[in-house]
């Protein structure tokens, strides 16, 4: 079988890493931590991202990144999208010919792109066509314990879409296949911005009623700029759409969700990154969408108050409050 390297060694990158392990295939998962792979090597345990979780003989963490990408065929990247542009930089000269898979959301904020765009600018065009976004909801921590999850795969590549979605599929995990990646990409790195919504929302003090009512018009929200973007409608009302997005504003275990709720409870968003070691990244992409959308003149109502929330300080009553107030509208606007 081709050699996997998965890149990263957070929650995600090391559960899916295990994951693959199931076939009783050896997965090499490259760690910039080396308190990370020691605490595998030892305990069979990543013991500060994914604590509680026995991890397969099958799954070796290496340092050597260079070395181990050489190797590999097929490249899986589950780094932040914070870090990713160094990543590819550090890497651009031998991921050619590899089949590239990307497990992580976001845009950039300084670029204002998604992944596969920044990996296309930085390795070159052809990447397009190596290229495999996986996404859908999907805790780190279930999939870990074997839970049925299902995600899509979206490419512009129908062959090595259907090699990946093949190859990566068990009674554990299923996997369907899209060719709309911009879609994908939007609505997995959108959702992350209305998770961080749904948790102030929490943390406030509110209830289903207003929950449920902020992931209905999110949709909305991502769907209206995901088709100005270029991507299908139906994308959102699928796993990376409004399956993610159920997921991440219903779900706990949402490090997105977790600090809307500390927000609204009085911590700075500096002093919450201080004490976390797990990246939000919703507070990346929201820095990204509200610069993106002042540019195309797009209404984003929630993006653009989770942005006054974060990064200018306003109190999440006084948003949330302004949100009920906006003008009338009919429900159905998509254009």
């Amino acid at each position: 079988m081709d050699k996997i390297l998965v890149v990263g060694g957070g929650s995600w990158g090391t559960a899916f890493a295990n994951y693959l392990t199931l076939k009783n295939q050896t997965i090499k998962i490259w760690i910039r931590e080396e308190s990370v792979i020691q605490s595998i090597k030892l305990k069979r345990e990543n013991s500060i991202f994914l604590p509680g979780i026995s991890l397969s003989k099958y799954l070796i963490p290496v340092s050597d990144l260079e070395s181990e990408v050489r190797e590999a065929k097929i490249i899986i990247f589950a780094v932040p999208s914070k870090f990713i542009r160094q990543t590819f930089y550090r890497l651009k000269n031998i991921l050619h010919k590899k089949i590239l898979v990307n497990l992580s959301k976001g845009f950039e904020s300084a670029s204002l792109k998604t992944i596969s765009e920044l990996a296309t600018d930085i390795i070159g065009p052809d990447t397009i066509n190596q290229w495999v976004t996986l996404s859908g909801p999907s805790f780190a921590k279930e999939l870990a314990q074997n839970f049925p999850t299902a995600v899509v795969a979206g490419s512009k590549n129908e062959t090595i879409l259907k090699q990946i979605q093949q190859r990566f599929s068990s009674n554990i995990l299923r996997i369907y296949r899209s060719g709309d990646l911009t879609g994908i990409e939007v609505a997995g790195s959108l959702k992350n911005i209305m998770a961080i919504a749904s948790g102030i929302a929490n943390g406030c003090g509110y209830g289903y009623n207003t929950t449920t009512a902020l992931i209905t018009r999110a949709n909305m929200e991502i769907s209206r700029f995901g088709i100005h973007m270029g991507a299908k409608k139906e994308t959102f009302w699928g796993l990376a759409g409004i399956g993610d997005l159920i997921l991440t504003c219903f779900g706990s275990l949402s490090r997105n969700f977790q600090l809307g709720v500390r927000v609204a409870k009085g911590e700075s968003l500096e002093e919450i990154e201080k004490t976390n070691v797990m990246i939000a990244e919703g507070v990346e992409t929201t820095k990204a969408i509200k610069s993106l959308s002042d540019q195309l003149n797009m209404e984003m109502p929630i993006s653009s108050e989770v942005y006054q929330i974060l990064f200018n300080k306003k109190k999440p009553e006084k948003a949330i409050k302004e949100l009920m107030k906006r003008s009338l509208k009919p429900e159905w606007n998509l254009s």
